[in-house]
């Protein structure tokens, strides 16, 4: 792989892929709706418009919409995630890519738990099909790959991930935090593992869907005494039996699709964590309060 086409790079998973294939010597195009992007792509808006002459070897995609299930919100998913999914194919055939890969989510899972699929879910789920009929058609690669909840150094997964913002922000304060029951583990992966997942799917030529979770799963109260013992700060964990419970989520096995891309021992939790008080960030993550 020499060169790269991105959609999304200011995404957290999209600017930890292009810093770690330029890490790598690998070219980067990025693909997106700012005037500074090599190739203007609006994924609610339309068709790319990619230069004359540009090629890439890979295409990997990394952007979504995470609107609610309302119908602007549904409608915006569906623009965004799914009717795009076309539009990134058409990109991939003009760019003369050999693979496309896709960050997936297991939101797109139907037998995690009872729950019908958000409109999130749904919608990425219909973009992998498009895809993967697509590749089909004209001659590329296709793999998406789908992540379990996604964490990162820098607190921008607070925006999707809050109750692991707020874990962070009680526990690197010091102070008690007041936190449902679980009735069930969580599965995280650190976005610096994700963007190495999504580059070694380029390099061995993996294809389909496949589940990227973490081989660590444990509840979020397990997560909040581990951080409670990173800060070491003093604090504890209460459970508010008046708060709902964390519902038990089935999180597939991982080890399939770990073995198949080659992958070293993934980033654990208490070394995530340790990584967050080593680079001063935790101020970055929140909210303190969650309903």
């Amino acid at each position: 792989m020499k060169t790269a086409a991105i959609i999304g790079t200011r995404s957290m998973l999209g600017g930890q892929l292009v810093a770690r294939l330029r890490n790598m010597g690998v070219e980067t195009i990025s693909v997106g709706r700012a005037k500074t992007d090599d190739i203007f792509f609006d994924i609610e808006g339309g068709s790319a418009k990619a230069p004359d002459g540009l090629t890439a070897d890979v295409l990997f995609h990394c952007a979504a919409s995470f609107a609610d299930d309302g119908p602007s919100g549904t409608q915006q998913n569906f623009a965004a995630n799914a009717a795009s999914a076309l539009h990134v194919a058409e990109l991939a055939k003009r760019l003369q890519t050999r693979a496309v890969i896709y960050a997936g989510s297991l939101s797109s899972d139907a037998t995690l738990d009872a729950a019908p699929l958000t409109s999130y879910g749904l919608t990425k789920q219909l973009a992998e099909q498009m895809l993967e009929w697509s590749s089909q058609k004209l001659g590329f690669r296709f793999c998406s790959l789908r992540f379990s909840q996604l964490y990162d150094v820098e607190g921008r997964c607070c925006a999707h991930q809050p109750w692991m913002g707020r874990i962070i922000a009680y526990a690197s304060r010091g102070l008690d935090l007041r936190m449902p029951a679980s009735h069930g583990v969580r599965n995280f992966l650190h976005v610096q593992d994700a963007a190495d997942m999504m580059i070694r799917a380029a390099e061995t030529g993996i294809s389909g869907v496949c589940n990227a979770v973490h081989t660590e799963a444990m509840t979020c109260d397990r997560i909040a005494e581990i951080a409670y013992e990173t800060f070491g700060l003093g604090g504890n964990v209460v459970i508010a039996a008046e708060k709902a419970p964390f519902r038990k989520v089935n999180f597939p096995d991982g080890a399939v699709t770990l073995a198949e891309l080659g992958m070293p021992p993934l980033i654990t939790m208490r070394d995530g964590i340790a990584m967050i008080k080593s680079a001063g960030t935790a101020e970055a993550f929140g909210p303190m309060d969650v309903k």
